[in-house]
């Protein structure tokens, strides 16, 4: 439902678009003026509020008929305050935003195409600008980057004789055999509605070969034989005791998973920030690994960036700052202060003094970020998960699942 209302006022109010469309990122500091208002999030709560004075500061003496004022926004409840922001004629010039929020705003003419900005910059990695992108066009400039794969439990690997994570789902069946007799799991699988499957059922699904949606965005794709193949592969995991059934029903919290109480091996689409709330966490005793493989190595991963409102009345300076945050100097110390990678094929090892967190940046180009050619990604997991679910229940078939999962995303896509 808030979904849909926020589609619905974007919607409305996207005749009322200001000149961000059309403006283009200046050539000459000294011709551009303006004030911009930037929202971002706490992305790292202990600094957010004091990091972005020093470089409004610095660009500011740059552009010196510029303003920038940053606001830090709560996450909670963002995207309908964004909404009410923008219908009401009073949303910011700038704003960071997700993967799947892109579509969402991009399909209603809410945002700025902002290739410009990144026009005669070669740097950023392919796949952290196609998040970024909706039908071509690029809505939103990556500023951080992070890879969500496998991350391995050494000591519980250890317990069965397992000297290293599976490479591909062969070895992962394998595994989960060795470490069953021993009282242990291979990984989790959440199949409950509030779980996403970006960590779930997309990763294998890719791995198999296979896409969520067509090529257009306009129908499902996953009811296929890589769907039925990766579908099917859950359901082994489920059928021979390698995952915990109780969690295709119930949502473990995050520090009492089976992962966090050393009960499983592995996570197989597992950000290094959700081991290290595990209790008594040490780096040492966890590895991180590459993505899994069947008919390809793929994992998920998180891009954010900066995007520019079509109704803003100062696009130009807005892209202008967007700009010069985005270059490669200042990009470093965002990511390095704010814990992320950086979208930077330059900065590829920018954590590299960073446990775990190192050793997943040479993955980032295997990544994917989810759905980001449909105008509403969540909602369209809405309506598959339960027809998972239900195959991992044991309630319908593999094929019956994906088939009815298919009709109903299908009904979704059609409203846009």
């Amino acid at each position: 439902m808030a979904a849909a209302l926020v589609a619905g006022v974007l919607a409305v109010t996207a005749s009322a678009c200001g000149s961000g469309s059309d403006a283009k990122v200046p050539s000459d500091p000294s011709k551009v003026s303006g004030t911009v208002t930037m929202w971002i999030y706490p992305i790292n709560e202990k600094i957010e509020n004091t990091w972005w004075k020093s470089r409004v500061a610095a660009f500011e003496k740059k552009y010196s008929k510029v303003n920038v004022k940053v606001v830090v926004q709560p996450w909670a409840n963002r995207d309908e305050q964004l909404t009410t922001a923008i219908a009401g004629g009073k949303g910011p010039d700038v704003v960071y935003l997700i993967p799947d929020q892109v579509p969402q705003y991009a399909n209603t003419g809410a945002l700025a195409d902002v290739s410009d900005v990144v026009a005669k910059d070669k740097d950023f990695r392919q796949n952290a600008l196609d998040a970024m992108s909706y039908q071509g066009k690029l809505y939103g400039v990556p500023v951080l980057m992070s890879e969500t794969g496998t991350v391995a439990n050494k000591k519980v690997l250890a317990k069965a004789g397992i000297d290293a994570p599976p490479a591909t789902w062969d070895e992962a069946l394998a595994d989960g055999a060795k470490l069953k007799k021993k009282g242990l799991y291979l990984t989790d699988y959440v199949a409950t509605p509030d779980a996403t499957l970006n960590q779930t059922f997309y990763p294998l699904l890719w791995q198999a070969g296979g896409s969520v949606l067509s090529s257009d965005g306009k129908k499902a794709a996953f009811n296929s034989p890589a769907g039925v193949k990766a579908l099917t592969f859950v359901k082994t995991l489920v059928d021979k005791g390698y995952v915990p059934k109780d969690s295709l029903t119930v949502t473990p919290k995050p520090d009492q998973s089976v992962l966090c109480t050393n009960k499983a091996a592995m996570g197989f689409a597992s950000s290094t920030a959700e081991v290290g709330i595990c209790p008594g966490y040490q780096a040492s005793d966890w590895q991180v690994a590459a993505p899994l493989k069947e008919t390809k190595s793929v994992s998920y991963g998180t891009v954010g960036g900066l995007s520019v409102l079509s109704g803003s009345k100062n696009a130009a300076a807005a892209k202008a700052w967007v700009q010069w945050i985005s270059s490669a100097s200042q990009l470093k110390q965002f990511d390095l202060d704010h814990g992320y990678s950086s979208p930077r094929t330059s900065q590829g090892n920018l954590m590299a003094d960073q446990p775990l967190v190192g050793d997943s940046e040479k993955y980032l180009g295997q990544m994917k970020t989810g759905v980001t050619n449909a105008a509403a990604p969540r909602q369209l997991m809405d309506v598959v998960k339960p027809h998972l679910q239900a195959a991992l229940l044991g309630k319908v078939s593999v094929k019956q699942a994906l088939a009815d999962a298919e009709k109903d995303a299908n009904k979704q896509l059609a409203r846009g």
